[in-house]
């Protein structure tokens, strides 16, 4: 604004000069040559005004083409920061509400896959992430569209569609896009997972960049959880070196992946038993499979205490593999066994929307 005001007193008082005109004349002719209405019952007579309203004309639509522009890229840029903030807004009430969620430490390949399977099975969870391409990467991949066209014609190249404009989405952009929870912040800070609501969490998924990293995260939610009543909170923490296993047991990972190992073993179980391998694909990767591998509690599901195996398998649909009792696994129950009430079950059941 200061610009236009500047140019107007200018104006005003080169066109008295010129002219001879009255204040009020002056301005006048500088409004109508600033607004490109142009000249009719005033305009400049001397050599002096005519050769001033010629470079002030142009000066003129210049600078008032650039106060245009500055207000307009001012006023988009305010209704961005204004939707920005109320989807934040948005992310923050959803943060407050989660409860009995997971909280996973780290946009890694391993952790964005597992938050797929999580988004898949309608499980709680939040991302903690503290580099913003990597949160970016996680989001992305959790966007089922995105997914869709990049790998859900994998088996037929002649089907590939162009996802360059997905992946160069902004974060704003997936945030909108993507309904999840996220915190971009260092997860091994406590403050950090006292916001991620570690107070209400089942679990924390310690899947950072190293080990080092992945026990400061399991020190820091292993304390909270003590500090905070939450003694039931499990924690698992990704392992890179073998050796840092025990380190992060002791300071409370209740159970340790090592990627390599998991790696190394699906290679082998694919090559040597293709068919088993193809299985497994079937059940974790189709949305449409109607089983899958789970657990079960039967403290969840009360009506099944008293019931046999067989029970359970004719009338449920449940294929009990083993039995959890007294911390030790039964494998291959017999038929006639009968389920007790602080038994855990892994069978091979229909997906839990369908039990």
């Amino acid at each position: 604004m200061v610009p236009i005001v500047v140019l107007i007193v200018v104006g005003t008082l080169a066109y008295a000069y010129f002219e001879g005109w009255s204040v009020s004349d002056s301005l006048y002719a500088t409004i109508i040559t600033i607004t490109t209405v142009g000249y009719g019952d005033l305009s400049p007579q001397t050599a002096g005004g005519r050769i001033f309203a010629i470079f002030f004309t142009l000066g003129a639509i210049g600078l008032a083409s650039y106060a245009i522009s500055t207000l307009a890229a001012t006023v988009i840029r305010w209704e961005q920061d204004r939707v920005h903030r109320h989807v934040q807004e948005q992310r923050m009430s959803t943060i407050a509400s989660l409860n009995d969620h997971i909280i996973v430490c780290g946009g890694s390949a391993i952790s964005r896959k597992a938050m797929f399977f999580f988004q898949r099975d309608k499980q709680p969870f939040i991302l903690v992430e503290q580099d913003e391409e990597k949160l970016r990467r996680a989001l992305l991949y959790l966007d089922i569209d995105y997914l869709t066209k990049k790998f859900g014609h994998y088996q037929d190249i002649t089907q590939a569609v162009d996802v360059t404009e997905d992946e160069q989405l902004s974060l704003e952009e997936l945030t909108e896009r993507v309904d999840v929870p996220y915190l971009m912040a260092d997860p091994t800070d406590d403050s950090t997972l006292i916001a991620a609501g570690i107070d209400r969490a089942k679990g924390v998924v310690a899947a950072l960049d190293s080990d080092e990293r992945n026990l400061f995260a399991v020190v820091s939610a292993r304390a909270l959880a003590t500090q905070m009543d939450n003694p039931k909170l499990r924690i698992l923490a990704l392992v890179y070196d073998d050796k840092n296993g025990p380190k992060l047991q002791i300071a409370g990972a209740d159970q340790l992946i090592f990627p390599e190992k998991g790696s190394g073993m699906q290679v082998q179980s694919w090559m040597m038993n293709p068919l088993m391998g193809d299985f497994w694909m079937e059940v974790s990767f189709k949305a449409e499979a109607a089983y899958d591998l789970q657990q079960f509690a039967i403290s969840d599901f009360p009506d099944w205490a008293g019931q046999t195996i067989s029970h359970l398998r004719d009338h449920n649909q449940v294929v009990v593999l083993a039995v959890w009792r007294d911390g030790v696994f039964n494998y291959s129950p017999a038929a006639h066994q009968v389920v007790l009430k602080d038994d855990a079950l892994i069978a091979f059941a229909p997906k839990m929307d369908r039990i």
